[in-house]
């Protein structure tokens, strides 16, 4: 009989470290960025003509600007995280009745109602399409089980108790939604965490194996381990023996961890979908583990339902790409208001990524929504300075470089672009003049702010900016921001009090984004002379 007492904490052992590991790293990272920002090079030394282009003029294709068409993008992709959660619970427990508990009696009922269960990470896939907080997560899980303890006492062909069919859904929910909370709980964790994960628990995996060959050996030990004991003592020559595997993995873990950020870049996957199939392989993994004690390696068939997140992926590839030409929506802010940004990028962001590019000068504020894998291998290989511009001749290549296609999913990325203080007012021009569509936080704006000024005299003399759309809250000093924007053509800027960012905000805020298309416009004029 397989003991998966080893391999289970193994999982566990991982999991802590990977939690641990990605605080320092994500705190590491954030000291990092702040130490290169402010520590930039010295502009260039020529100076800047802010009337001449930073980027050749390019003819301008009408951007696709539709609210409703963002809507009917968002549903469909929540259908299809709903669809791959209900083919792997079914695909789950067809495997598990068919190989793992073989039963004679099993039936088309059991199959449905055993995957309907199994497919309740579909409300953890909800979540992190639409940012839940974790309590809110929590809420929909539980609602979930409610729904199908009611349906096992509907549809059962047994006598069921109440409080077993509470205890065995719990069985199969707690520990995989406990061990997900341990690396998603924490913004900053849950930005690092994933891509972590698979090396660390490959690196613990490695560890505990070693030394549970070397205690099934206690009675007869190798020579070469009595004289490992007599020359090191114990303790460390146990600690040696356990991190030597980690030696022989290093290459490995390296090489796949730079495979993980090229995949990444050349858009083989999406942030939302990778962390969906993190999600499913823990939650598969911690129910397939009581299976091994007495179905042996056969019980990891159980692990191949989790195939359906790229099968399905790509198959619906042509039916989740966007329609028409993207527009490109320049996100400014406030520094220094990281739990406002971050809910505003939550509620807002989240849904305009369904239509089009969101460009941003990079920030501290942001790290837990933007970092991906291939600026997180850059930072661990010491390179994350050359992400920087370091100057203004930098500009036309950093442009040329935005990653302005769709990903396989159909959501578009956020392109956070690094600046030093001393070049990112000369980037900030550039990506005016790429934007369609301007987002400007201004909720604690003060006098005191001199780089939202600048960036307010900026939009207003961008005549080919469609709209810009300036939050505001009780804190905001208007005034100083009205002087600011005083020369810009009326209309142009659309003020929203966003003091309360409730649902009914997030609609307006995503709505004011899409300016009146030209059609409806001249349809509106047609209407108006034929009423004359």
């Amino acid at each position: 009989m397989l003991n998966s007492g080893p391999i289970l904490f193994a999982f566990l052992l991982g999991v802590l470290l990977t939690a641990a590991a990605s605080w320092v790293v994500a705190s590491l990272y954030r000291r990092r960025m702040l130490a290169l920002m402010r520590g930039g090079p010295p502009p260039d030394s020529a100076a800047h003509d802010a009337s001449a282009p930073l980027v050749a003029e390019t003819p301008r294709l009408p951007a696709t600007m539709d609210l409703a068409a963002n809507q009917r993008a968002s549903m469909r992709f929540m259908l299809l995280l709903t669809i791959m959660c209900l083919l792997i619970g079914l695909t789950q427990s067809w495997l598990e009745l068919h190989f793992v508990y073989t039963n004679p009696e099993f039936s088309l009922n059991r199959i449905l109602m055993l995957g309907v269960v199994y497919a309740w990470p579909m409300v953890l896939a909800w979540g992190l399409a639409r940012r839940w907080s974790w309590l809110r997560i929590l809420a929909g899980v539980c609602l979930y089980l409610v729904a199908m303890v009611l349906l096992v006492m509907w549809r059962s062909n047994e006598q069921q108790n109440l409080a077993s069919v509470i205890v065995w859904l719990a069985s199969q929910v707690a520990i995989p939604l406990i061990i997900t909370l341990f690396i998603s709980a924490s913004g900053r964790i849950r930005a690092v965490a994933p891509y972590l994960l698979p090396p660390i628990i490959l690196l613990t995996t490695s560890s505990v194996f070693t030394l549970d060959i070397l205690s099934n050996a206690t009675e007869t030990p190798p020579g070469w381990i009595i004289t490992l004991v007599g020359i090191l003592g114990g303790t460390p020559a146990i600690l040696l023996l356990a991190f030597a595997p980690w030696v022989l993995l290093a290459w490995p873990v390296y090489a796949m961890s730079q495979r993980l950020a090229t995949a990444y870049r050349h858009k083989r996957f999406s942030d939302l979908i990778y962390l969906l199939g993190v999600y499913w392989f823990m939650v598969l993994f911690t129910s397939t583990l009581p299976a091994l004690q007495g179905a042996g390696w056969g019980a990891l068939v159980q692990m191949l339902p989790w195939l359906w997140i790229p099968l399905a992926g790509y198959s619906l590839k042509g039916w989740l790409a966007p329609r028409g030409n993207p527009p490109t929506l320049l996100v400014l802010r406030v520094f220094q208001r990281d739990a406002q940004v971050k809910r505003l990028f939550d509620q807002v962001i989240e849904r305009w990524r369904h239509t089009g590019n969101t460009v941003l000068i990079a920030g501290t504020d942001l790290i837990s929504r933007t970092l991906d894998p291939d600026e997180l291998f850059a930072y661990f290989e010491g390179r994350l300075a050359e992400r920087f511009v370091a100057s203004e001749s930098e500009v036309p290549r950093r442009i040329s470089e935005l990653d302005l296609a769709p990903d396989p999913d159909g959501r578009y990325r956020v392109n956070d672009c690094y600046c030093f203080d001393t070049t990112w007012r000369t980037m900030l021009d550039a990506l005016v003049q790429k934007a369609d569509v301007v987002l400007m936080d201004l909720r604690g704006f003060k006098e005191k702010n001199a780089g939202c000024i600048h960036e307010l005299g900026i939009l207003a003399g961008a005549s080919h900016l469609q709209r810009v759309v300036l939050l505001h809250d009780q804190d905001t000093q208007r005034p100083v921001a009205d002087t600011a924007v005083a020369g810009a053509p009326a209309g142009r800027f659309q003020w929203l009090d966003a003091g309360q960012l409730n649902k009914a905000m997030t609609t307006r805020v995503l709505a004011a984004l899409f300016p009146a298309t030209r059609k409806s416009t001249d349809l509106s004029l047609n209407d108006k002379r034929s009423t004359a």
